[in-house]
């Protein structure tokens, strides 16, 4: 769940930055139930997501939403009484507080960063919270239909797969994007219209290194080796069918589906990673309801 919650494990870099200055009447930037997010805290999000003081003013509308959602799933689980396990919640602050005595005392560090031991216990046990309460809360029968609706993407089902890629610039205009795909397309049907093979087509349109072995990705489970991106497509696609042309971070892409190695992992395997999921999925279904009924205001800065 890293980009829901603040990777303390940031802080050690932390310590080459300078000093983070706490204004003494820091904006609000909005306010959660009562409760304010001043911009000094926004500041610290944002630094503990790696993003540049530069580029601040990008991405400070959407890391306030992220703060709100983080605030509200807080409220809600101490409105339940849910916290973070003890044990758990020591053992790393432990460790974390070891690393840190590395490069100077966690004390100076967190002054540093205008932060308190407070505020780092608060940041740490809101992952860990969250996790008792979705055990907590989460059925036997919800992990069994979790697994069977998502079978081959968790039992270590792998399939072949060869692409076809046209590389986009970064800040790709909506024409060149549309001029892509609607290239894949054509070349989707020539390839079933049996003018070519999809090997061949690859050789000779796709601007990927694997062009030259007719676009071959090789053998590939749903996680680990492929980008999630396209190794969606490459499970949802049938074995023996191209899938529809799409778009990626990387480029466009058309994909065909050469063969299916069936996967032997069972539920208990994992379980797991289908946890994980529905962690995932359970957070943002319950941010969705909570922001209906929240008093929430934005203020202006």
């Amino acid at each position: 769940m890293r980009k829901y919650f603040l990777p303390i494990a940031i802080l050690l870099l932390f310590s080459i930055f300078p000093h983070v200055a706490r204004a003494e009447s820091s904006p609000v930037l909005a306010t959660v139930n009562g409760e304010k997010i001043d911009a000094d805290r926004l500041h610290l999000y944002m630094l503990s997501q790696g993003i540049p003081e530069q580029e601040w003013p990008t991405y400070e509308k959407q890391l306030l939403e992220q703060l709100i959602d983080r605030t509200l799933i807080r409220q809600f689980l101490e409105s339940r009484k849910v916290t973070a396990p003890k044990a758990t919640l020591e053992r790393q602050l432990a460790i974390i507080e070891k690393v840190l005595r590395n490069v100077d005392s966690p004390e100076a560090i967190l002054e540093k960063l205008g932060m308190t031991r407070e505020d780092l216990v608060r940041e740490l046990s809101l992952p860990l919270a969250w996790r008792r309460y979705v055990q907590q809360v989460i059925t036997e029968r919800e992990i069994a239909e979790y697994f069977q609706q998502h079978r081959k993407e968790l039992d270590g089902t792998q399939r072949q797969a060869r692409q076809i890629f046209i590389k986009l610039p970064k800040n790709a205009s909506s024409r060149q994007v549309d001029d892509a795909l609607n290239q894949l397309a054509e070349l989707k049907n020539r390839i079933e219209r049996k003018e070519l093979s999809f090997a061949e087509a690859a050789r000779e349109y796709s601007q990927s290194p694997s062009a030259k072995q007719g676009g071959e990705l090789g053998t590939f489970a749903f996680t680990g080796q492929m980008p999630v991106e396209i190794a969606r497509h490459v499970f949802q696609t049938d074995v023996k069918q191209i899938s529809q042309p799409f778009r990626t971070r990387f480029g466009a892409h058309l994909v065909y589906v050469e063969k299916e190695i069936p996967g032997l992992l069972s539920l208990e395997d994992a379980r797991p990673e289908i946890l994980s999921h529905l962690i995932e999925a359970k957070w943002r279904q319950t941010v969705k309801r909570l922001r209906k009924s929240a008093r929430l205001s934005y203020h202006a800065n």
